[in-house]
């Protein structure tokens, strides 16, 4: 099944087909980046920050500072979503953060 993220007010915006899976994909199964340095940052597809997964939450960090990546990425184009989103867990961290800007499922 894959594992949803959602934003900050609970709506599920993007997947990774396993937690252990180096791409992310919007709702429409497109990629859309990938975790270049191992960590939860994620980059855009020209190797921009885009996000940082939170728990369940795909968000991006207000404090965030540039981190080069130097990597290129062999990406699928896209992927089918499994499953259905699970109720998102609580945030109570919104402070340091805001909401990714990905393209949603309508």
């Amino acid at each position: 099944m894959s594992v949803y993220l959602f934003d900050m007010k609970g709506e599920p915006i993007a997947f990774r087909r396993t937690w252990t899976d180096p791409n992310i994909f919007d709702l429409h199964g497109d990629w859309i980046g990938w975790f270049p340095w191992g960590d939860h940052d994620a980059v855009d597809r020209t190797g921009r920050y885009l996000g940082t997964v939170v728990d369940d939450r795909f968000v991006r960090r207000n404090d965030w500072c540039a981190r080069p990546c130097r990597d290129s990425s062999t990406h699928p184009d896209s992927a089918t979503p499994t499953g259905l989103p699970l109720a998102p867990h609580a945030f109570p961290n919104r402070f340091a953060y805001e909401d990714v800007h990905v393209r949603i499922l309508t």
